[in-house]
């Protein structure tokens, strides 16, 4: 079911906001009775050109031709992920395809709220705490040093502040070149990742980072928790929802979990048992289910531990947040200490000379 559907930019299909956005157009024409094919062209328009908007225009031409929708969809397997084309024919067989699909929208932009407002939250930090280094660098290596040698050739005694200072530009004079090395490297890395590496793999990677990994994480977890319990509940066996969890959530650690516990469970094991010693998934969330799989509340505490790995993912940004305001505040502060411990000796310098 999902060997020809690959991530937006590798293939041509539909990234995970673009698959939720369209499952939420969909949901709305179904929610309101109106035709899906006409309804899709008309939305479509509307949209900037992309594989969202193909995707609308070209299920609408296959709806058009007399097709069903679950066979439209299921046509559209280039495009359109499994999870969703999953959520569609679910949603067709129980009769709340509008139902399925506006909750399924609503969790996944729930991921993507999520990670706009910490980028929101990083944007000033990251851009203050990026130019306030350039420019103190700057300073080390073109003016510390010139102002170094009039002290010098006049012999003025220096405060340890400016001591402090010349210390920090002759290491800086020495390390420019190894510092430029390891920052292109960096910025080469980055590059090669964001063109090269599918999503889910940049995710997977993203979520171990230090100070950032835990915000990606436990987005990855809240979404992992939501489609899961979605596709529970529009009753898809357990493996085949696990498998269509792990494609859905677009990370590839988790993507990969999934699958070894699809088949944990069609070895026998429950849910619980096979997510048990995985370090990917706390130790919390297994006990959870031991429990919920005692009770036919499976799906509710499935979105509960949800809403739980949301409100992490949220203070984790803010703790992240505050940590580079911090750092920020400290390097803007080394940058004003640069003026009296330049200044202050030149002002004995003019005593001297003038007096």
């Amino acid at each position: 079911m999902s060997e020809s559907w690959r991530p937006n930019g590798f293939g041509g299909g539909l990234s995970g906001a673009e698959a939720a956005e369209l499952s939420r157009q969909i949901a709305g024409l179904a929610g309101a009775g109106l035709p899906l094919a006409s309804g899709l062209v008309a939305l479509g328009e509307e949209l900037p050109r992309g594989p969202l908007r193909r995707s609308m225009n070209e299920l609408a031409q296959t709806l058009e031709s007399g097709v069903t929708l679950d066979r439209a969809v299921e046509m559209q397997s280039a495009r359109i992920p499994p999870h969703l084309r999953g959520l569609v024919i679910a949603g067709l067989r129980t009769g709340r395809l509008g139902d399925v699909l506006s909750r399924f929208s609503e969790y996944m932009a729930v991921g993507t709220e999520l990670k706009r407002r910490l980028w929101l939250s990083l944007a000033y930090p990251i851009l203050t705490v990026g130019v306030a280094t350039v420019l103190f660098f700057l300073v080390c290596v073109i003016l510390v040093g010139q102002f170094e040698d009039i002290y010098r050739s006049f012999n003025i005694p220096l405060p340890r502040l400016t001591v402090g200072l010349l210390f920090v530009a002759r290491l800086a004079n020495t390390a420019w070149a190894p510092i430029l090395i390891v920052g292109g490297t960096c910025l080469t890395g980055w590059l090669a990742a964001r063109f090269l590496l599918p999503p889910p793999v940049r995710r997977g990677l993203a979520g171990r980072l230090p100070l950032l990994g835990p915000v990606w994480r436990a987005t990855s977890l809240a979404e992992f928790c939501h489609l899961l319990a979605l596709l529970l509940e529009s009753q898809l066996p357990l493996p085949e929802a696990l498998r269509l969890t792990g494609e859905g959530v677009q990370d590839a650690d988790i993507d990969a979990a999934c699958r070894l516990m699809a088949s944990g469970v069609e070895g026998g094991r429950s849910l619980s048992q096979a997510m048990e010693n995985r370090p990917l998934f706390p130790l919390g969330l297994a006990r959870l289910l031991r429990w919920a799989e005692s009770q036919p509340s499976l799906p509710e505490v499935l979105h509960t531990a949800g809403a739980m790995f949301e409100a992490r993912a949220r203070s984790h940004s803010i703790f992240v947040g505050t940590v580079l305001n911090v750092l920020c505040a400290l390097i803007v502060l080394a940058i004003v200490m640069v003026v009296p411990a330049l200044f202050i000796p030149l002002i004995t310098l003019i005593s001297r000379l003038s007096g």
